[in-house]
């Protein structure tokens, strides 16, 4: 059995500029383990992981795993006020280990392929795919 290292000794190990990418990258490791997620699954970051499939007590058990991965006590409704992998990974950065994210830069995410085509766009495309 090899050890690990717990992920707040990783963060501050890796340079302040790739710690948000290494955060984001641990967290969807942990959800896409809870999920039942294989290497190949894509864990969309903002869909929630209730709508994914993520039960009660399934993020009771990646609470628990969160906070000794990052030594700290997580409050029991956290995962509900932050429901996908994005808004949990920036309240992480931002009230849980605000301390290693200091002065780094932030990554920004990239748009959706589809940002410049409105939701009407969509339905209406869908709607003429159904009744032609």
């Amino acid at each position: 059995m090899t050890s690990r290292t717990p992920w707040i000794q990783e963060l501050s190990e890796t340079p302040p500029s790739e710690r948000r990418a290494l955060l984001e990258s641990l967290v969807v490791a942990e959800f896409k383990r809870e999920l039942m997620m294989d290497g190949t699954d894509v864990l969309p970051l903002q869909v929630s992981y209730f709508e994914l499939g993520l039960t009660s007590l399934g993020a009771v058990d990646t609470r628990r795993r969160l906070e000794r991965e990052l030594g700290r006590t997580l409050d029991s409704a956290f995962l509900f006020n932050h429901p996908t992998v994005g808004q949990l990974v920036e309240f992480l950065t931002t009230d849980v280990v605000p301390e290693l994210f200091d002065g780094a830069t932030p990554v920004v995410p990239e748009p959706p392929k589809d940002a410049g085509v409105s939701t009407k766009d969509l339905v209406n495309d869908i709607l003429k795919e159904l009744y032609q």
